[in-house]
């Protein structure tokens, strides 16, 4: 049984560091996704208003409609566990509370990191049978597996009652059936987890959910989360792991970089120069002061 979705809900969470990759991604469902109506979610953890309007500005279909959501009209007075630096932004652990702003009645939502270009038409997603299943996503190509060796994936398996051979997921992109997402209390069961097995955790929110999730999940077609260490032909999505696009220091193949500013350059944020460690970083700080200033 598919969604009967009329509206498509779409989810990103997104800093205002990361805003012109929120820009990007939007871009190119834009363009890619063609034929449905789109509500696009923006869990807005300090996007200025500057960013936001360039955002607004960067949409030309009348398809979608962006709506920005405030961290603190999302996760109120639950304490979310700190694991920020640079390679995980605590943005990463907003996509546990989609239930809390997503209108009652819908029945499936998509949950993207704004580190991704869509290349396929996410409509082939709503088509997919979950089953019996909590959420769709892809297998990590480079975990798989929950006992995976070089150390990934969940290294308490066998205290949590799991199989070493258990499949682990990429949490980048996540097809939530949301009636099954609240009846099993993902988000908290998650949040429990960060708190209970901290000393275990690898990936921040992505242990959590595959620690709660395990074999409650369906795999999807590994090219709806292509990462780009990979280059290989295919990919209905791309997911810029690692060093971003927009950084200098970015170490993946070109041809990734030119599809993604081709993108870029249709938003606001057009013929954006890449930012150095230096810069990068003092976005970094002055981040790190807010946060803790309030």
């Amino acid at each position: 049984m598919t969604s009967t979705d009329k509206r498509l809900s779409i989810v990103y969470a997104c800093d205002n560091n990361f805003a012109p990759l929120l820009a990007a991604s939007i871009r190119s469902l834009e363009l890619n996704s063609p034929g449905s109506q789109k509500d696009i979610y923006i869990i807005d953890d300090g996007i200025s208003a500057s960013s936001r309007k360039k955002l607004i500005d960067s949409v030309t279909s009348k398809e979608i409609e962006l709506k920005f959501v405030l961290v603190k009209d999302v996760v109120g007075k639950i304490k979310i566990p700190y694991f920020n630096n640079a390679a995980l932004p605590v943005t990463t652990f907003f996509r546990l509370f989609v239930h809390t702003f997503i209108p009652e009645g819908t029945e499936r939502v998509l949950y993207l990191d704004s580190d991704m270009i869509v290349l396929g038409n996410v409509k082939e997603l709503w088509e997919i049978d979950l089953g019996n299943n909590i959420i769709g996503a892809v297998q990590d190509p480079g975990i798989k597996t929950l006992g995976c060796e070089w150390g990934g994936g969940v290294r308490n398996w066998k205290e949590l009652g799991y199989q070493s051979e258990d499949k682990y997921l990429n949490a980048g992109l996540l097809l939530i059936d949301l009636k099954k997402w609240n009846e099993f209390d993902v988000c908290n069961k998650a949040l429990d987890a960060a708190v209970k097995h901290q000393k275990y955790i690898v990936y921040g929110d992505q242990y959590c959910l595959n620690a709660v999730l395990a074999n409650r999940w369906l795999p999807l077609d590994p090219e709806w989360n292509h990462l780009v260490d990979n280059d290989k032909p295919g990919a209905k999505l791309l997911h810029y792991i690692g060093n971003k696009p927009i950084y200098t220091n970015y170490t993946y193949s070109q041809k990734y970089r030119d599809i993604f500013f081709e993108y870029l350059n249709g938003t606001a944020w057009k013929n954006l120069k890449p930012v150095g460690a230096f810069t990068r970083r003092m976005r970094m700080i002055k981040r790190f002061i807010r946060k803790i200033t309030g």
